[in-house]
């Protein structure tokens, strides 16, 4: 009985100070990545249309080619088990929400800011997390697990964009 007391007194504080640790993190986490475009006013099309984005988003291009692709239109993208929203576009900003069936929805935005001969197109996710631990250093590998293919598709972007000119 002694014996089963200290086992779990032990894991008790193993799960305080794990939770201590989670703490220390952010509870808001952005992924950001951006390419400059030299195209003045053509990246728009391209990226306010739901549709349009599996010709360059490489999270849309995997669906497809899955064959989970279930529904596109220009505002609402259902692959599998993901559902992309357009929820607004206002200015240079473009505003989407994606959203798994077990996970707190993701805000999503495309920032377009005009240059002189370019555009920088700018991409991020913001994710807002609860106190978990585990909800916590999840969110340490998010950058690595969606960073390579947001670089892919903004460079795919900026292809079709460029040779479009």
């Amino acid at each position: 009985m002694n014996r089963i007391r200290r086992v779990v007194i032990s894991a008790v504080i193993l799960f305080l100070v794990i939770t201590a640790l989670s703490l220390l993190l952010p509870s808001h986490v952005r992924i950001s990545r951006a390419i400059n475009i030299e195209a003045r006013g053509q990246v728009l099309p391209y990226v306010s249309s739901l549709r349009q984005w599996i010709k360059w988003n490489t999270f849309v291009q995997r669906a497809d080619s899955a064959g989970t692709l279930a529904k596109i239109t220009d505002t609402l993208l259902v692959a599998g088990d993901i559902e992309i929203k357009l929820v607004n576009m206002k200015g240079p900003a473009i505003n989407t929400m994606w959203k798994q069936p077990n996970g707190k929805p993701s805000a999503c935005e495309f920032l377009i800011l005009p240059g002189d001969n370019y555009n920088v197109v700018q991409w991020y996710f913001d994710f807002n997390l609860d106190w978990y631990p585990w909800q916590k250093f999840q969110s340490i590998v998010y950058d690595k697990q969606l960073g390579p293919s947001m670089e892919l598709s903004l460079e795919q972007l900026k292809k079709l964009v460029e040779a479009q000119q």
